[in-house]
């Protein structure tokens, strides 16, 4: 069976997190870069500790209007400030609250651009060298080219990710912009969910739902009374 993640911490009215937590086995807790606080990281680090979750850093662009979807244009030096401080702080909440820092996972267009540019990918390497070289990084199923200069320097390594909520051409994600680009059935996250675990084809080591999708919060109450 894949290990689950999701998106925890992301402030949502109602707040899905308490429902969610019970049913993943990987938090994706953010950081404040797309929403979050010290109130909604702790709240999350702590739901996490009383289900046994574990506990994996969501930064993101500095971009609260868009929810961390639109891309920027950074330096270097600026994109690796803005992504370590949002771990660090991250960590250090982890740390006082006797939890620790598995791994990170970049939210939104961050995630996207690190799917496919070099520079974007090689600042968060150097990221979690600065931080903790232990650190896993999950990534995208798929361009194995892209990751695989990277991945034999990582200590942590990365963890290969599909995303149970998410339109698919092919094995090409859906972009948010395009119709089909998010499932909002259950039965259907449910079945793609069930299509990924079954398929021998592809290297998955994570399924990714979304808490801001009620049709995903739903789909895995169900899988987990199933």
């Amino acid at each position: 069976m894949l290990m689950i993640n999701c998106d925890l911490g992301e402030c949502l009215t109602p707040n899905p997190d308490a429902q969610v937590m019970p049913l993943i086995g990987m938090a994706n807790i953010a950081c404040g870069g797309h929403v979050g606080n010290d109130k909604s990281m702790i709240d999350a680090i702590k739901l996490a500790l009383k289900n046994n979750v574990k506990i994996g850093a969501h930064p993101s662009y500095n971009d609260s209007v868009n929810f961390g979807r639109v891309s920027y244009m950074l330096s270097d030096d600026e994109l690796f400030d803005l992504i370590q401080s949002q771990v660090s702080h991250f960590q250090n909440l982890c740390i006082q609250h006797g939890a620790t820092l598995a791994y990170i996972k970049p939210h939104g267009a961050l995630y996207h651009d690190m799917t496919h540019q070099q520079s974007v990918l090689g600042v968060i390497c150097k990221v979690i060298e600065s931080i903790d070289p232990s650190l896993i990084l999950v990534v995208q199923v798929g361009n194995e080219e892209h990751f695989k200069n990277f991945e034999n320097n990582q200590n942590g390594g990365f963890l290969r990710e599909v995303f149970a909520d998410r339109g698919y051409n092919a094995m090409h994600m859906i972009a948010r912009s395009e119709e089909g680009a998010v499932l909002n059935e259950y039965n259907a996250i449910i079945e793609q969910f069930w299509r990924f675990s079954n398929d021998k084809t592809l290297k998955i080591d994570t399924i990714c739902f979304h808490s801001d999708n009620p049709a995903s919060v739903e789909a895995l109450t169900r899988l987990k009374d199933a």
